[in-house]
Parts: C-alpha cells; structure tokens; sequence
C-alpha cells in the first residue's frame, strides 16, 4: 500500500523528513549552544524513590547546578515554576528513557527571570477553565508560559488540553466552559528560546511568542519541527525579530465561535500589543506544512482558515520560502507592509474549490499607493499571485516565474495526488507536471520542502521532482 506524504501520514504525529535547527544557536551566535549535558544525573522516582534519588523535583532542583540533567521517572508531578539565572550552563529537565512524566502546568520566569534551561520530554496537559473576558468568550489560558528569560530550549514535550479525541462543542458567550481547551505555549519577552520538535493538540493556539523588541526581547528566536494538530486559534503567531519557524507541521483547525472570538490562521505574525513604532525584522518562515483539514467529519472544522499571513505592523526582511498550504479561505500567502520580502518556492492550493486561494502583497493599509516594497514573488503555485489592486512597478514588487492554476481540479493533473473528497493530497509535481524545470535558480532555495537538492533546473513550488514519487 503506497502511503501518500499528504493523506495518510498527515494523521499520525511524526517529525519532519528534513533534519531542521535543534536549538536558536544554531542560526544565532548570540545565543548559547546546548551542550552534550557533563555534569551529574539527577533522578527524581515519586512513587518509589530508590537509594540516591529524589522523591520530589523541588528536592532536585535545589541541588542541581549548571550542566546538570534531572532525570523524571513516570508519575504527576503538578505544576512547575522555574527561575534562576543559570549563566554557567544548562540545567536540564528531562525524562527518563521510556518514561512519562505529567505536568499540569509549566512556569518558566515571568517575575523572576530564568536563564539556561532545557525542557524535554515532558507532557503538560488540563484544561485553562480560567473564566471569561469581559466581552464574554472564555479565557484560554497557557500550558506552558516563558518570560522575561533567555536561552530557554523546550523541546520534544507534548502539550495538550487532553490526550486522545476531544469533544469539540460550540463556546457560548457568557458561559464558560470546565473543558474549554488550553493555550499551548505562550513565550514573551524573552531571547534566545528554542520550542522545537514538540507535540500539540487539542489547543487553543500552538505557540504564541515575541516581544516589544527593547534590548533583546522578542528576539533570536527558533520555532522548529513541531506538530500541532486540532487548534481552535492559530497554529503560530509571532511577534519577533530575528525568528526562524520552519518544519512545523499544522493541521486541523476548528471554529467553535462563528469566526467571532478568533479567526483562525496557520501562522500570522502581529505587532506586540498593537503598538506604533515597532519594527521586526529577519523573519524567514520554511519548510513549514500548513493543511487546514486532513480527516473527513472533523467537529466544527474553521471554514475560513488562513495559511501565512501578516496583515499589520512594521516589518523589515520578511522571507517565506518552501511552504506548503492546503487551506481554504482566500489568503494562502498573504503580507502587508512589509519590506524586503521573499516569497519562493511556495505551493498554495485551495481546500474550498469556489475560493481563489491566493499569494498576494500589498503595502500597509495606511501607506501611498506608490510606496516602494522591494518585493520578489517568484517560483510559487497558487490559484491566483498578484499585488491586489497596486501596480507591481510601483510598489518595488518583482512577479516572475510563478505559476497560477485556473481550477482547483487542475491541481490534481500537476500533482500526484489532489484528492479533496478524501482529504489525501500529495504535491510533489506529478512526472508531466508545470512546475518541472519552468522556474529559475535566481533566489530559489538551494533544497525542497524535504532538504533535496534542487538542481540546475528549479521546479515551482515547495517540492523539487524525484523519480521515486511517479
């Protein structure tokens, strides 16, 4: 049985097929490297603690110094609060092989700042049940909060409101739900952090993270290799400078609100608290996989779901490359105001056929029509590629190389599989497909979606031809 990279294995949780960053250090120098972990090995046994461990991780943690690892044997562990300005090195907190140690919360700084910590293989999961804001939608607090903190690597956990299938039921303004699902990962205000190669599902949002961009908040960041999977928000969403997200897989999004608490995107970036005057800038978004639905008969599945967008904000050095979209609302890829921006090598297809799933770029709501972007759109599919109402010429923008696709049928004569009935879609280029060869090396990446080399002659799109994938 062949099983399709898109249908079939989008259902089960796995990594990514290309080895992506394990931590921030591995794009910015600034930022402490992991190390291998020298000093001694900790062991934290609940239930039956053995000559020379620890019955608690408070006990643990007391006696841990840089370089060490806390080893957890499987148990409930309640919730953590870390702090602590390990500068010297790492503090690991791990599981043990074969182990599944539970959190129902995870705390990293905020008040007191933390420094050097690496989380791993840990499980955070419950329910927020924190109340309602004042216009009446449910509060949807996190699991996993990091602030005011640097060099923090969470890493290899799985973060969840509740494990297995959740019922998901319509929110009601005014009535706050006991089971109203959790935020994943909230991380602000902080630098040099690294979530990568995590599992989430049954969230709010995945991860949220950035900053307002004095001193190094918000900035230096690494979202890599995570599954997030049955979100009711956004998949990602960031507020940041110098910030790699790649190798994310995103899938399953719900609207439980009538598109009125939230409106769901695969990854959105935002202005930090709305505030005038920010800039972010080095964004490079790749390799990421955003499909908006890969089951039949999902609960409350989002009708409008958005690929990658950024809408708001100033930003500066925005490169979005490598990407598959599979969504269905208009905007596949979208990006307002920003400058110097990429956007290469991308597949955009629609999941609703009467929806022109779109790449588009525009200067800011407020700017001229004449205002320069210096903008290159190049080697990409979608339904439709255009700079909205603006003449390409006059807001800096270079259009080349791309190709647009009349019908949402016509995807399946280009790709191996575009089977939307059956929610099974395999978008490597099909062996008479469009995209062989009709795009060029001229700022293309140098590898696919899956890290293979690309060759002399470029394929449009995210995924370059292999023989094997007739």
């Amino acid at each position: 049985m062949k099983i399709l990279r898109y249908g079939l294995i989008l259902l089960a949780f796995g990594y990514p097929t290309q080895a992506w960053a394990k931590s921030a250090s591995d794009y910015f120098p600034i930022c402490s490297a992991p190390g291998a972990g020298s000093g001694r090995t900790l062991t934290v046994d609940p239930s039956s603690p053995r000559p020379g461990s620890y019955s608690d991780i408070a006990s643990a943690l007391k006696a841990a110094k840089p370089g060490d690892t806390i080893s957890l044997m499987s148990g409930d562990y309640g919730e953590l609060k870390l702090s602590g300005m390990n500068q010297s090195g790492f503090i690991t907190i791990a599981a043990a092989p074969g182990q599944t140690p539970r959190f129902s919360k995870l705390s990293i700084g905020g008040y007191r700042p933390a420094s050097h910590w690496r989380i791993s293989g840990l499980t955070v999961s419950g329910f927020s049940n924190y109340g309602l804001y004042p216009n009446g939608w449910t509060m949807h607090k996190p699991l996993v909060t990091i602030g005011n903190s640097d060099n923090i690597i969470f890493e290899r956990s799985t973060v969840q409101s509740q494990a297995g299938e959740y019922t998901w039921q319509p929110e009601i303004p005014g009535t706050a739900s006991p089971t109203a699902v959790s935020q994943g990962v909230f991380a602000t205000q902080s630098s040099c952090m690294s979530i990568v190669e995590n599992k989430f599902s049954n969230v709010w949002s995945g991860v949220e993270t950035g900053g307002d961009q004095v001193g190094n908040n918000g900035k230096y960041i690494l979202v890599s290799g995570n599954i997030i999977d049955n979100y009711a928000g956004d998949g990602i969403d960031h507020y940041a400078s110098h910030i790699r997200i790649e190798g994310n897989r995103i899938t399953n999004g719900h609207n439980f609100c009538d598109n009125k608490c939230v409106h769901n995107d695969g990854i959105q970036g935002w202005n930090f608290n709305n505030r005038p005057g920010l800039l972010n800038t080095d964004i490079i978004i790749s390799g990421n996989e955003i499909v908006g639905q890969t089951v039949p008969n999902l609960p409350l599945p989002a009708d409008a779901l958005q690929g990658i967008t950024i809408f708001n904000g100033n930003w500066d050095g925005v490169h979005i490359l490598n990407n598959v979209v599979v969504v269905n609302a208009w905007h596949g890829i979208t990006v307002y105001g920003a400058r110097n921006v990429s956007i290469t090598n991308n597949t955009v297809a629609p999941q609703n056929p009467s929806r022109n799933t779109w790449i588009t770029y525009g200067p800011a709501k407020d700017a001229p029509p004449a205002a320069p972007g210096s903008v290159i759109i190049r080697n990409n599919v979608a339904r439709n590629i255009n700079t909205g109402k603006n003449d390409p010429a006059q807001i800096g923008a270079v259009l080349d190389h791309n190709l647009t696709v009349r019908s949402a049928n016509d995807f399946s004569d280009i790709f191996v599989k575009f089977d939307l009935n059956h929610f099974a879609f395999d978008l490597h280029p099909s062996l008479h497909s469009d995209t062989r060869g009709e795009g060029t090396s001229d700022g293309a990446p140098s590898t696919d979606i899956e890290g293979n080399p690309r060759g002399s002659k470029v394929d449009i799109g995210a995924y370059a031809y292999k023989e094997s994938q007739r």
